[in-house]
């Protein structure tokens, strides 16, 4: 089944840096802790907070006149919210995931039951859960091990607010050797792979996207440089 998109359009983003690796993140985290607790018959595709710095106060009351018990139009629910009297640029990162889940638990607070398919407070409570783990995601995108030199490596992508990076990690003592950092908010195009080749000492990672894969060079990395 297809993943619910929970976004933030922000506008211009000089006013919210970083904000783009926090939105890539948060959507996974998002997806994991609370996408089977929606009622998929409401047909929404995109869950939207729409930041503005130039209202006081976040507009709930159109929001539930568009939202609450009636029919999703478009299949897209989105909040206005109020970003006047915060200066995201000055927050810590605990400040911002503490403003963003909280700007989440208004959306979802202010629909009606038949949003969920348990009770609204088991969605508000797993977002409060996020305050305070770790934002972090590490996953591997292939079963297959990388073998080289007699040891055997998964392919990792490590995501945190700050960067994701691509890396191996050795099976026999789980020593991380990094291969490559880039924005976390650009994991789709840098790091969309459908597999790789090993050929002696040359790993090369195979893009799944077509336009990637005809008009940019494969990720080619040296593993007698990169594993030390």
């Amino acid at each position: 089944m297809r993943n619910i998109w929970f976004t933030i359009y922000t506008g211009s983003v000089e006013n919210y840096s970083g904000i783009a690796n926090y939105r890539t993140l948060l959507e996974k985290l998002l997806i994991s802790v609370i996408q089977d607790k929606i009622n998929r018959e409401k047909k929404i595709q995109k869950y939207i907070l729409m930041f503005s710095n130039n209202i006081e106060v976040d507009n709930i009351e159109l929001f539930k006149d568009l939202h609450y018990e009636k029919k999703v139009r478009d299949g897209i629910v989105s909040l206005d919210v109020s970003t006047k009297h915060i200066d995201w640029n000055n927050l810590s990162e605990q400040e911002k995931k503490d403003f963003l889940i909280e700007k989440w638990k208004v959306l979802f607070n202010n629909l009606s039951d038949d949003y969920f398919l348990t009770d609204k407070s088991e969605v508000i409570a797993s977002l409060e859960d996020l305050k305070t783990q770790e934002w972090r995601i590490t996953s591997s995108p292939f079963k297959k091990k990388v073998k080289y030199n007699k040891e055997n490596y998964s392919v990792v992508i490590d995501l945190s607010t700050q960067r994701a990076q691509l890396a191996l990690v050795r099976d026999s003592d789980q020593e991380w050797y990094a291969l490559r950092d880039f924005e976390t908010s650009m994991i789709h195009t840098n790091a969309y792979f459908k597999g790789f080749t090993l050929e002696g000492d040359k790993l090369t990672f195979l893009y799944k996207n077509f336009f990637n894969a005809m008009f940019k060079s494969p990720p080619v990395f040296n593993l007698k440089e990169c594993i030390v």
